[in-house]
């Protein structure tokens, strides 16, 4: 997924360590986060995700998102922000762990996902492989569910443990789930430190909507989530630089998306809404 191509992108250089680390105290079950001016925001988010109809999903079933995207390449050591491109993921409801994951297809060239590296037996379900069922086995109380977001959460030295929690809720949320787990998510939010709402936010297409940001003032990247301001659903989401790097200015865009569908289909390559062959 684009989001999770940015972690690398951002902390290219930095060794990753999968966080078994309890969250420090204070930090996602404060009392005070709750006090956030962002939180009614996120609150009323909540809600309406609570609200949607979800479908059923069969475990030999493919979760499908379609999207804009649009990345930099840090390749040459410089940022080169490329065009706004079509990028679609299919992904495995399959329980067990896969050692083929499905497939993504990115400004037309289709590629299978393999396992990730090191899954000799097969990439199990979790954060980079969330499956409806996983996503249904997460707490759907928002103080557990961000403990249990901050304990997996994956460390990097330049980045601010707050803003991978926040980014890592944030690689969910083009994805079919649970409606509870979607409200659970967005209250979680909401105790995470330095969240804020971000008014001129829009997503890869220019389309303006509410926005809910955090900027790591440790990396100097902000990220946006942008959300329908009629009925409060997932837009996309935009990464920017807050201050200069060796690499770009600040304000250059890193990362953004535009979500068009998000949807449950029988094999991968399938599109929705179309016959089975």
């Amino acid at each position: 997924m684009p989001d999770a191509a940015l972690a690398g992108i951002v902390t290219a250089g930095i060794a990753l360590n999968d966080g078994d680390r309890k969250p420090a105290a204070g930090t996602s079950s404060d009392a005070a986060a709750d006090m956030q001016p962002v939180s009614a925001l996120l609150g009323q988010i909540s809600d309406a995700a609570g609200k949607r109809d979800t479908p059923t999903v069969r475990d030999d079933q493919f979760s499908y998102v379609m999207e804009k995207v649009r990345e930099a390449d840090l390749s040459s050591g410089k940022a080169v922000v490329g065009p706004l491109h079509d990028y679609e993921l299919w992904l495995s409801q399959d329980p067990d762990p896969v050692q083929k994951q499905g497939l993504i297809r990115s400004d037309g060239e289709t590629m299978p996902l393999n396992p990730e590296f090191g899954d000799t037996n097969g990439t199990p379900a979790g954060f980079s492989r969330p499956t409806y069922q996983w996503l249904a086995s997460l707490p759907t109380d928002p103080g557990q569910l961000l403990d249990h977001l901050y304990a997996k959460a994956p460390q990097a030295e330049n980045r601010e443990r707050e803003q991978a929690v926040f980014e890592q809720i944030g690689d969910l949320l083009d994805q079919v789930m649970p409606a509870r787990t979607a409200a659970a998510l967005y209250r979680a939010a909401a105790k995470i430190p330095g969240v804020t709402e971000a008014p001129r936010a829009e997503d890869a297409l220019g389309r303006q909507g509410l926005g809910i940001a955090r900027n790591d003032t440790k990396n100097g990247v902000v990220t946006e989530w942008v959300f329908n301001k009629q009925d409060l659903a997932y837009l996309g989401h935009t990464t920017r630089l807050t201050k200069d790097t060796p690499y770009a200015e600040a304000g250059t865009l890193l990362d953004s998306s535009a979500l068009l569908k998000s949807a449950v289909v029988d094999k991968p390559g399938q599109l929705p809404d179309t016959e089975k062959e």
